[in-house]
């Protein structure tokens, strides 16, 4: 079913009203919890939202029964699906009978409460009765002995003689003549992969205790694949095998017990010479992996022993790409919630990780309605696989927007290589290198008049200085280009050494290009430099460092101790968080 369009706020006063109350119920107002919510910026990095006026993280039918006030039966099914969900972990993990009896009947009033005004989606009623859940019964790790168990019972058949025949087993590969070896390889890897995505399917392998001979996992492995996404896949991963660049796959979703099968999955495609992040929740949400798992799980840490295991939850593009670019194959990140998909609450090394992602792996049944029965795009495609039924797997693709930007690693350090090959040639013909650090984004609102006063201000010195190439970084800047894009870029030329002079903006700049625009300083530019800029800042720290290597380079600007006062600049901003935030 097709849904209109959200109108744009300021058309209608009443619906507005009623989808921000939406959004501040839900906890989902990045306005009102900046602390919680993902910027619209760092939303960017996973949703491709153009000019979309909100995202909302469930099915297009949940989020426009819930803004038309159409709640009835739909939304009641979804809610109460919850509690049949809930109702039977609570009495199977807590013990303590008063415990038990006061924990059901907390619950139970939190969610009538929740439920009452049918504004609530289904996901964030659930999560915030998970919460009350953990925080009330007091277990570090719920379900732990269980998971633990189903993980056990798959570590001894991957291990069995049993599973090494039928994962090894000669039927099913299809060579003809003149056949390379490299499609053999090709070919082989893409049988191993269907088998254990057929394992993957029957949950009784981790849920029973049956026996398991050959004869029983080589039917198992025998699945029927659904959907357009497995020939999707298959040619990806030909494509990227035939490319000379490195490639990376974000895999998440992942739950107790088939993790270890995604994790020899995972396997195959680092001997395919890609990295993998695979991605767990950061706090309990029933059979999901977490991080807590992943630390103290012993059959997670002996499959994960090679893993770099990344804990910061805000890392920056730099760090991230460092670990990236190691020679570790695999990585371990937690998304920062305890829901199903939503990007909203998602954390910047997630964030941050899907943008640097070639394509993404979903592997959670629960995530579908957020992937795929929503109008919005995403900037990576996405493949969805989810279990039918025993013996059946259905894979989806969401293919990215296909006006997404995306400027990868190699495409950032060869915009700078290019540049210092520039500055190379020209220090060759006797010229000083200057870099100028400004205001670009740091005054919201006020991006346009900051690219003027560079423009005027730098055309100014050029006619002033004699065999001096002023670097202007707003010349370079592209569409599609945020701060994490700029600064990485930009810091690969900073510390080539080629620079003379390091100029950061003062107040005398700026007064000098409004006057020679012929205005006067505004009230929202006076007393600015580039002291008020966190990117300036991070500039600056830089530019010491540097120094410090190459005595001979001359800084010239405010003193850095005005610098202090700024750290960190907001994630995929060109613009400043508020000073309070820092």
């Amino acid at each position: 079913m097709e849904y209109p369009v959200i109108p744009r706020p300021g058309t209608n006063p009443e619906k507005d009203a009623w989808i921000a109350n939406f959004y501040t119920e839900n906890h989902l107002a990045y306005e009102v919890f900046p602390q919680e919510v993902a910027s619209p910026e760092q939303l960017r990095f996973i949703v491709f939202l153009e000019d979309e006026p909100y995202y909302y993280p469930c099915s297009d039918r949940t989020f426009h029964t819930i803004i038309d006030k159409k709640g009835g039966e739909f939304l009641v099914l979804s809610y109460m699906k919850i509690w049949e969900r809930l109702e039977p972990l609570v009495r199977s993990v807590v013990d303590n009978t008063y415990k038990r009896r006061f924990l059901l009947t907390l619950l139970k009033i939190k969610f009538r409460h929740e439920t009452a005004s049918l504004v609530m989606l289904p996901s964030r009623l659930e999560k915030r009765l998970l919460q009350i859940f953990v925080r009330v019964s007091d277990i570090d790790r719920p379900l732990a002995s269980v998971k633990e168990k189903q993980n056990g019972r798959i570590y001894d058949i991957i291990k069995s003689e049993a599973f090494n025949k039928a994962f090894n087993a000669r039927k099913g590969l299809e060579i003809e003549d003149g056949t390379s070896l490299d499609e053999i390889n090709f070919r082989i890897n893409m049988l191993q992969l269907r088998r254990l995505l057929g394992l993957t399917s029957h949950s009784e392998i981790w849920t029973g205790t049956r026996n398991l001979k050959e004869k029983d996992l080589t039917a198992m492995m025998d699945c029927r694949l659904n959907g357009r996404g497995w020939q999707w896949f298959q040619d990806t991963l030909k494509d990227w095998s035939l490319a000379k660049t490195r490639h990376y796959l974000l895999w998440m979703g992942v739950s107790a017990g088939s993790i270890l099968l995604d994790l020899a999955m995972i396997r195959i495609l680092i001997r395919m010479g890609i990295k993998v992040i695979l991605v767990v929740k950061k706090a309990f949400y029933y059979e999901s992996v977490t991080m807590a798992d992943v630390l103290e799980d012993p059959f997670l840490q002996e499959f994960l022993y090679d893993a770099e295991i990344i804990t910061n939850p805000q890392i920056t593009k730099n760090a991230l790409i460092d670990r990236l670019k190691s020679d570790k194959m695999l990585f371990v990140i937690s998304d920062g919630t305890q829901e199903r998909f939503n990007p909203l609450l998602m954390s910047v090394t997630f964030a941050r990780a899907f943008k640097e992602a070639d394509a993404v792996v979903n592997r959670s049944d629960v995530d579908g309605p957020c992937l795929l029965k929503t109008r919005f795009s995403f900037t990576r495609d996405i493949l969805v696989i989810t279990n039918d039924r025993p013996g059946e797997i259905e894979l989806r693709v969401k293919r990215r927007h296909p006006r997404v930007i995306r400027f990868s690693e190699a495409d950032l350090r060869a915009k700078a290589e290019a540049l210092i090959y520039h500055l190379k040639m020209e220090k060759q013909r006797g010229k000083t290198i200057m870099f100028y650090s400004a205001i670009v984004g740091s005054i919201p609102q006020e991006l346009e008049t900051a690219k003027k006063i560079l423009k005027v201000f730098i055309n100014y010195l050029r006619q002033k200085q004699e065999g001096v190439v002023v670097i202007n970084p707003a010349e370079h800047f592209e569409p599609g280009m945020d701060a994490d894009y700029i600064m990485y870029m930009w810091e690969i030329l900073q510390r080539s050494g080629l620079i003379d002079i390091w100029r950061f903006q003062t107040v005398e700049d700026i007064e000098k290009a409004f006057e020679l625009m012929g205005h006067k300083v505004p009230p929202e530019w006076v007393g600015k430099d580039a002291t008020y800029s966190t990117g300036c800042t991070k500039e600056m720290q830089i530019a010491l460092e540097v120094q410090r290597e190459h005595p001979e380079m001359q800084i010239i600007g405010p003193p850095w101790e005005k610098f202090l006062r700024r750290k960190e600049y907001g994630v995929g901003k060109l613009y400043d968080r508020a000073l309070g935030d820092v």
